[in-house]
Protein backbone atom coordinates (compact mmCIF):
# COMPACT_ATOMS: atom_id res chain seq x y z
CA UNK A 1 0.00 0.00 0.00
CA UNK A 2 1.51 3.15 -0.90
CA UNK A 3 1.67 6.23 1.62
CA UNK A 4 1.20 9.76 0.88
CA UNK A 5 4.90 12.08 0.59
CA UNK A 6 5.28 14.42 3.33
CA UNK A 7 6.15 16.89 1.33
CA UNK A 8 3.70 16.25 -1.86
CA UNK A 9 1.34 19.30 -2.11
CA UNK A 10 -1.75 17.13 -1.06
CA UNK A 11 0.17 16.48 2.06
CA UNK A 12 1.09 19.96 2.65
CA UNK A 13 -2.53 21.44 1.59
CA UNK A 14 -4.27 18.95 3.77
CA UNK A 15 -1.86 19.85 6.53
CA UNK A 16 -2.75 23.46 6.40
CA UNK A 17 -6.50 23.10 6.28
CA UNK A 18 -6.22 20.87 9.38
CA UNK A 19 -4.49 23.84 10.97
CA UNK A 20 -6.89 26.22 9.95
CA UNK A 21 -10.36 24.54 9.90
CA UNK A 22 -11.53 22.72 12.33
CA UNK A 23 -14.40 21.59 10.47
CA UNK A 24 -11.73 19.98 8.17
CA UNK A 25 -11.01 17.48 11.14
CA UNK A 26 -14.61 16.71 12.16
CA UNK A 27 -15.48 15.84 8.63
CA UNK A 28 -12.11 13.53 8.69
CA UNK A 29 -13.87 11.19 11.49
CA UNK A 30 -17.30 11.11 10.87
CA UNK A 31 -16.39 10.91 6.99
CA UNK A 32 -14.74 7.32 7.65
CA UNK A 33 -16.74 4.53 6.54
CA UNK A 34 -18.78 3.30 9.12
CA UNK A 35 -18.04 5.72 11.71
CA UNK A 36 -21.73 7.84 11.72
CA UNK A 37 -23.72 4.25 11.34
CA UNK A 38 -21.78 3.22 14.90
CA UNK A 39 -22.27 6.81 16.78
CA UNK A 40 -25.85 6.42 15.53
CA UNK A 41 -26.30 2.91 17.19
CA UNK A 42 -24.17 3.54 20.24
CA UNK A 43 -26.80 6.43 20.68
CA UNK A 44 -29.76 4.52 20.81
CA UNK A 45 -28.37 2.14 23.41
CA UNK A 46 -26.84 -0.59 21.23
CA UNK A 47 -23.40 -1.12 23.22
CA UNK A 48 -21.81 -4.23 22.96
CA UNK A 49 -19.88 -5.24 20.34
CA UNK A 50 -21.88 -8.42 19.08
CA UNK A 51 -25.35 -6.17 18.47
CA UNK A 52 -23.16 -3.39 16.92
CA UNK A 53 -22.04 -6.32 14.73
CA UNK A 54 -25.78 -7.71 13.76
CA UNK A 55 -26.90 -4.45 12.98
CA UNK A 56 -23.80 -3.56 10.02
CA UNK A 57 -24.57 -5.49 7.73
CA UNK A 58 -21.05 -6.27 6.30
CA UNK A 59 -18.69 -4.63 8.77
CA UNK A 60 -16.15 -7.01 9.59
CA UNK A 61 -14.89 -7.70 13.20
CA UNK A 62 -11.39 -5.80 12.37
CA UNK A 63 -13.14 -2.91 10.76
CA UNK A 64 -15.67 -2.17 13.99
CA UNK A 65 -12.76 -2.95 16.19
CA UNK A 66 -11.25 -0.50 14.43
CA UNK A 67 -13.59 2.44 14.31
CA UNK A 68 -14.43 1.76 18.11
CA UNK A 69 -11.00 2.44 19.04
CA UNK A 70 -11.13 5.59 16.75
CA UNK A 71 -14.22 6.72 18.32
CA UNK A 72 -12.37 6.12 22.14
CA UNK A 73 -9.43 7.89 20.80
CA UNK A 74 -11.30 10.87 19.57
CA UNK A 75 -13.02 11.01 23.04
CA UNK A 76 -16.86 10.76 20.76
CA UNK A 77 -17.23 7.20 22.86
CA UNK A 78 -16.26 5.79 25.89
CA UNK A 79 -15.52 2.05 26.66
CA UNK A 80 -16.04 0.10 29.97
CA UNK A 81 -14.42 -2.92 30.66
CA UNK A 82 -16.20 -5.62 33.25
CA UNK A 83 -13.53 -7.73 34.74
CA UNK A 84 -15.61 -10.98 34.09
CA UNK A 85 -15.85 -14.01 32.33
CA UNK A 86 -16.36 -13.87 29.85
CA UNK A 87 -14.88 -10.26 29.36
CA UNK A 88 -17.84 -8.32 28.98
CA UNK A 89 -17.46 -4.67 27.10
CA UNK A 90 -19.90 -1.68 26.19
CA UNK A 91 -19.59 1.03 24.23
CA UNK A 92 -21.19 4.60 25.68
CA UNK A 93 -21.62 7.77 24.08
CA UNK A 94 -19.95 10.72 25.18
CA UNK A 95 -21.49 14.15 26.04
CA UNK A 96 -19.18 15.24 23.03
CA UNK A 97 -20.47 12.40 21.20
CA UNK A 98 -23.95 12.79 21.98
CA UNK A 99 -23.55 16.63 20.71
CA UNK A 100 -21.98 15.45 17.61
CA UNK A 101 -24.64 13.18 16.56
CA UNK A 102 -27.24 16.15 16.99
CA UNK A 103 -25.54 18.02 14.73
CA UNK A 104 -25.56 14.36 12.17
CA UNK A 105 -29.36 14.19 12.52
CA UNK A 106 -29.65 17.90 11.22
CA UNK A 107 -27.13 17.38 8.64
CA UNK A 108 -29.12 14.50 7.55
CA UNK A 109 -32.38 16.43 7.46
CA UNK A 110 -30.38 19.22 5.37
CA UNK A 111 -29.76 15.88 2.99
CA UNK A 112 -33.20 15.10 3.09
CA UNK A 113 -34.20 18.75 1.93
CA UNK A 114 -31.37 19.19 -0.21
CA UNK A 115 -29.70 16.47 -1.96
CA UNK A 116 -32.03 13.59 -4.60
CA UNK A 117 -31.66 10.29 -2.65
CA UNK A 118 -31.68 7.09 -4.76
CA UNK A 119 -32.39 4.14 -2.71
CA UNK A 120 -30.41 1.34 -4.44
CA UNK A 121 -29.56 -1.23 -1.70
CA UNK A 122 -32.24 -2.28 0.54
CA UNK A 123 -30.77 -3.68 3.83
CA UNK A 124 -30.93 -7.08 5.13
CA UNK A 125 -30.42 -6.18 8.97
CA UNK A 126 -31.53 -3.14 10.89
CA UNK A 127 -28.94 -0.49 11.11
CA UNK A 128 -29.70 2.70 12.30
CA UNK A 129 -32.31 5.48 11.60
CA UNK A 130 -30.95 8.54 11.41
Amino acid sequence: MSQKKINSTNAVNELYLDERCTLNKVLKIIGKRWVAEILILIEQDISRFSRLKECLNGISDNVLSSVLNELVKSELVKKEIFQQIPLKVEYYITPGGADLTAVMHQLCNWGKQHIPYEIRIQPTKKGPTI
